[in-house]
């Protein structure tokens, strides 16, 4: 087949066919803690930058991995004022006020009244491509979320996913109803302070557990009932404090009881306080530690290297993947396959190269940003529908696109090989979008919650800091955590026009009706600790990115864990631990 950007691809064969196993040096060498100083490029890495027509990167995994971290904010939200001409509302956005580039309010934002076009740019020949790609980056607006599907109803407190209703503070939640607090929740309804839940109701601080009803602090569970304080359990009824235990009913401390005895227990947690949810919780953690878990989570997988993989194969340095294969270095993917270096990605996509949030039926993409239903485009932002694009942002329903100008298809290609081409000698190519290109403050992104730096690193690598959001407590009275109530029985209608100290941070935070009904039903006691306090607990607990490397305490073989062998976790591979529980 005839290539259509002759100049571009003659170079990078040459460049190619020349590619052997070898070791190199980051070009963040020393630069921060994490960087891996020298890195390989193996024979494998070799096969997919042939596939994926790249040439091999100057920076090691967990620096690429930072670049790409570094989009994308799971927790928190700012109000702050709209930038768009004529606009100076206050609006709800997940970039700060600090953000170096103007936003917009989203719903402006893909509405016909918003032109990209107007921000168009001509090909600069006396710059470099990469210098005119920031340029442009600078003047060009951001929405104040990533994604939203506007027809989410009573959800302006959210960021990204589709047919929401009544969230309040949520990130990427699909097909679900009254969800507070929460993240990456499908087809459940009633969910407070949870990651990773679906086809679920009625469910309380729980992660990565599916079929879960009327359940609290629920952890690597599926289709379990009226329980509370359950890790790896599966087909669980009526039980309380319960690790590795299948199809069971009435056990409490993983110990048999008759309905009888169980009822009569129930009887004595209830009314649950606060001082007996901390003993409870303290006790099932001691019992979880006594006890071998699943190191890697990973579960129905083949030829894998990685942690929270399932029903996939031929994964290398994968975090937190359903359905996929033959991808690399890569960290939460849905229904994917033949990619390397990229973030979040859904929807039946492949061949994605350095990209961050780009999916639904994606193909061909490099080096991109929040875009769905793109094809064969290379840095483009914040677009939806897109086929055969180059450097652009904020487009929709659009093809033979270069810095936000319409082209025909043969100007495109010969202008985009001149660009390519350039890039390619000038050594900018290969290595995508750095710091400076993310609208997100590092301090509040995913980096910065798996590779923390300091403000001053931060800086010095390109990027950005932002101050704590203001508190929304307003000028209300203000309760110490020793002055909440215990009980949820014993909490007035009129807590809602008040304020909770956080009993971690000292940060005040308030409780909405909503809220309230929540623990009425469910009959917990209020928090007394902050939101984002209770959200970055739950991330500790299924870490994107972030793996560790021990033996299994059983067989001794290498493995892959999500849990820090620091925190004394008995800690078993895939095949030991189905031998042990199941």
């Amino acid at each position: 087949m005839q290539t259509k950007t002759p100049q571009f691809d003659a170079l990078l064969d040459e460049i190619l066919e020349n590619l052997v196993p070898h070791e190199r040096e980051c070009k963040w060498k020393g630069e921060h803690p994490h960087c891996e100083g020298e890195f390989e490029i193996t024979k494998e890495d070799i096969d997919f930058l042939k596939m994926l027509r790249v040439p091999a990167p100057n920076f090691c995994p967990t620096c690429r991995r930072m670049k790409r971290f570094v989009h994308m904010n799971q927790l928190r939200l700012f109000k702050r004022e709209c930038n768009a001409p004529g606009h100076n509302e206050s609006m709800i956005s997940i970039l700060p006020e600090e953000c170096p580039f103007p936003v917009y309010d989203y719903v402006y934002f893909i509405s016909d009244d918003f032109d990209p076009f107007f921000f168009k740019q001509k090909y600069d020949e006396n710059i470099s491509p990469h210098e005119q790609l920031f340029k442009m980056r600078k003047i060009f607006p951001m929405p104040s979320f990533l994604n939203r599907d506007p027809s989410s109803v009573n959800s302006d407190y959210s960021n990204g996913g589709r047919n929401l209703k009544n969230g309040y503070y949520v990130m990427g939640c699909y097909n679900s109803e009254n969800i507070w607090y929460s993240g990456l929740t499908r087809n459940s309804k009633d969910v407070m302070d949870s990651g990773l839940i679906n086809d679920s109701d009625h469910v309380y601080r729980s992660v990565l557990s599916d079929h879960i009803y009327k359940s609290s602090f629920i952890y690597f569970s599926n289709d379990c009932t009226d329980s509370m304080f359950l890790f790896d359990c599966r087909n669980c009824d009526n039980c309380f404090g319960c690790v590795n235990l299948r199809g069971v009913k009435y056990r409490v401390w993983n110990i048999q009881l008759s309905k009888g005895d169980y009822e009569e227990f129930i009887k004595t947690v209830y009314p649950f306080s606060i001082d007996a949810m901390k003993k409870y919780r303290e006790k099932f953690w001691t019992l979880v530690k006594s006890l071998p878990v699943n190191a890697s989570r990973n579960v129905s997988v083949e030829n894998v290297s990685g942690t929270l993989l399932r029903n996939s194969r031929n994964l290398y340095d994968v975090i937190d993947v359903d359905n996929s294969e033959h991808i690399r270095h890569a960290d939460g993917c849905l229904s994917h396959q033949d990619s390397m270096d990229i973030l979040f990605s859904g929807g039946k996509s492949s061949l994605l190269y350095g990209t961050t949030n780009i999916g639904s039926h994606s193909s061909n993409v490099k080096f991109s940003v929040s875009s769905k239903l793109v094809t064969n485009s290379e840095f483009v932002f914040n677009s939806k529908n897109l086929d055969y694009c180059f450097m652009c942002f904020g487009l929709q329903n659009k093809s033979y696109c270069i810095f936000n100008i319409q082209y025909n298809p043969e100007e495109y290609f010969s202008l985009v090989d001149k660009i390519k081409t350039e890039m390619l000698k000038r050594g900018e190519y290969e290595d995508g979008l750095g710091f400076e290109f993310s609208a997100q403050a590092y301090n509040f992104s995913m980096g910065q919650r798996y590779f923390p730096l300091s403000d001053n690193e931060i800086i010095k690598l390109g990027g950005y800091v932002a101050k704590e959001p203001e508190t929304n407590a307003g000028n209300v009275k203000i309760f110490s955590s020793e002055e909440v109530p215990q009980t949820i029985n014993e909490v007035s209608d009129d807590i809602v026009n008040h304020a909770i100290k956080c009993e971690v941070t000292g940060k005040p935070f308030r409780i909405i009706p909503s809220e309230l009904q929540f623990y009425r039903k469910m009959k917990l006691p209020i928090p007394i600790t902050h939101p984002i306090i209770r959200m970055e607990e739950r991330l500790l607990l299924a870490p994107f990115g972030k793996k560790y490397s021990d033996n299994c305490a059983k067989c001794k073989k290498q493995i892959y864990s999500i849990f820090d062998p620091k925190d004394n976790f008995i800690l078993y591979c895939e095949k030991c631990y189905q031998q042990e529980v199941y």
